[in-house]
């Protein structure tokens, strides 16, 4: 079996969640045969992991913690001549390669392969359709975010198979979409006792994550907490992003660590935007999370909008506000800890997908 693995490269989160996702395919078909087609941060994960193909994609600008879907428009107006210049491209490289399947997420290129090739095709994304309507009730839906609810709906009508990751209990059951459990690529069973971290990474107490992600969006939310980190007795890490600042001294920066899971096992929480893939890692190693996710990007409001009575969301991000957030969200540690904990949340997302594409395939 062949299968060709599209993966957006905005962030980090879309590639880590779809190497998940590869290793138990791996793991229950040894022979199937990967290939990835990335650009960016995406291409930049897999290039020394698998065979990958470098493709055009989606800029994301800004660091103001707001999509502005002008910018954006600026930004990408040429994407559609991309799209099927490097459809032709992925082909012609992959000559020998057609795949039997392939899976993508918002990526417009792999449904157009999928046409060319006549394939079966997946699309893996965390935007929820029927959420999308539960949200809309209570709240005013902003012109950016009714576009890219349309645009990710429309790519969900061309899919063979949607499947929606979610940290949702109840879920509805549909013809056109599927749920399955969260999908992260360490669980904490996997790794040593907490004591034996804290020890290999050289750490005298349990430090606060500070999680960026590929993008730049969180810039200016690590920035303020640096600035307030000496108002605190707590030891500060930020990962991700492209910081050059004057870090305070009790606040380190490590851009990227494949060590990253073993931060968060021994973390006391985490603070992050509202990417899947990190909401996700930190629910199922039971963290207390503060999470400030990014305007008008529908995916991470109605992440939050799921999560709103299990951890700690603000809209703001003034340094007054981040200070009182971060008071608070300190002091509340404990008792968010338990909101998670009960919420259980499931890393079998991974295997949930396997069985979806033995039936696909069947």
């Amino acid at each position: 079996m062949k299968i060709l693995v599209l993966v957006s490269g905005i962030g980090f989160g879309d590639a880590t969640r779809e190497h998940a996702n590869i290793i138990a395919i791996k793991k229950k078909f040894p022979k199937a045969r990967i290939m990835v087609a990335g650009y960016d941060n995406s291409y930049l994960y897999f290039k020394d992991k698998f065979h990958t193909l470098k493709i055009k994609g989606y800029k994301m600008p800004g660091k103001s913690m707001k999509v502005n879907p002008v910018l954006f428009g600026l930004r990408n107006i040429l994407l559609p001549a991309f799209w099927a210049v490097e459809t032709l491209k992925v082909r012609l490289q992959a000559f020998n390669f057609i795949p039997d399947l392939i899976i993508t997420d918002f990526e417009p290129v792999g449904l157009s392969l999928s046409k060319m090739f006549k394939t079966k095709n997946i699309v893996v994304f965390g935007f929820d359709p029927d959420l999308y309507q539960e949200y809309k009730k209570n709240h005013k839906i902003g012109y950016a975010q009714k576009v890219e609810a349309t645009y990710f709906s429309q790519l969900y009508d061309q899919a063979d198979i949607v499947v929606i990751p979610t940290f949702k209990k109840r879920r509805k059951k549909h013809l056109r979409h599927t749920y399955i459990n969260p999908i992260i690529r360490v669980k904490p069973e996997d790794l040593p006792e907490e004591k034996k971290i804290m020890k290999s990474l050289g750490l005298k107490k349990k430090p606060i994550l500070i999680m960026l992600g590929g993008s730049d969006f969180g810039t200016k939310i690590a920035k303020t907490i640096n600035k307030l980190a000496p108002k605190f007795k707590e030891h500060f890490i930020i990962f991700g992003g492209n910081l050059n600042i004057n870090l305070q001294k009790n606040v380190h920066y490590i851009q990227y660590t494949s060590d990253f899971f073993k931060y968060l096992k021994v973390s006391k929480g985490l603070i992050t935007l509202a990417g899947h893939s990190t909401l996700s890692e930190a629910l199922v190693y039971k963290k207390a999370i503060l999470c400030f996710p990014i305007h008008n990007h529908i995916e991470q409001e109605l992440n939050a909008f799921t999560l709103k009575d299990t951890i700690q969301i603000s809209n703001k991000h003034s340094p007054k506000i981040v200070e009182k957030e971060l008071k608070q969200f300190i002091k509340d540690i404990p008792k968010i800890e338990k909101k998670v904990a009960k919420l259980n949340i499931k890393a079998s997302g991974p295997q949930d997908l396997v069985k979806i594409i033995e039936t696909i395939m069947k």
